[in-house]
């Protein structure tokens, strides 16, 4: 028992010395596996699989001037397109909701462009995008702390015609009234937690050696 209580101060304290990290333009590759967060906002559950790889795809994390307005974006570096992928990520906010979702694609304008881009966001709407349709939104939606989006891009297979070029996940947060707690346990919790436990520990100990003195 005593073991135990100490095995989990010891996570405790790794727990609290852990940060999530701060959401800042990197490589797609570094965020699969690695939740982020700027302000009250958290993105996590990056899953990705495409014929550029992850590490060549640039995700760029945008708040508008009105603190309302937020996306993700994602765009090859290199200058190639994309052209067949999927791509899932979750976004939650804490203190208020976010009540529209507004997805966009950006294809190549060169002659031959081609591909079909469908975003289903949950809870939200289904958007399928193509060039000459690019965007999809702004569609309101039931005030929610969290956002789960999945898009699938299906392209020329085999062909060297360019296609998309980037595409944006775009949210709009109001204040719904409804206080709310981030989905992510802070790692303080975890840090009290086990805090409590050492200290029951020792008040059990001084407790046993009481009882042998009298």
């Amino acid at each position: 028992m005593t073991r135990f209580l100490w095995l989990s101060a010891v996570f405790s304290v790794s727990a609290m010395a852990s940060t999530m990290g701060t959401c800042t333009p990197t490589a797609l590759s570094n965020l699969i596996g690695n939740p982020c967060a700027v302000g009250a906002l958290t993105f996590s559950n990056f899953a990705y699989s495409g014929d550029v790889d992850a590490a060549n795809i640039n995700v760029d994390f945008q708040m508008a001037a009105n603190g309302t307005d937020f996306s993700l974006i994602l765009a090859p570096m290199t200058g190639s397109f994309l052209r067949n992928f999927t791509f899932s990520d979750t976004i939650t906010v804490a203190g208020n909701q976010i009540v529209s979702v507004n997805d966009q694609a950006n294809f190549s304008l060169a002659a031959g462009s081609s591909g079909l881009l469908t975003i289903v966001n949950n809870p939200g709407a289904a958007f399928t995008l193509s060039p000459g349709n690019q965007a999809g939104g702004p569609t309101r939606i039931a005030p929610t702390n969290s956002v789960t989006t999945n898009a699938t891009l299906t392209g020329p297979s085999g062909s060297a015609d360019p296609g998309l070029s980037s595409f944006e996940l775009g949210y709009l947060q109001a204040n719904t009234g409804v206080k709310t707690l981030a989905a992510v346990p802070e790692p303080a919790s975890f840090g009290l937690f086990g805090l409590g436990l050492l200290s029951l520990s020792l008040l059990r100990k001084r407790g046993v050696r009481r009882a042998s003195a009298s």
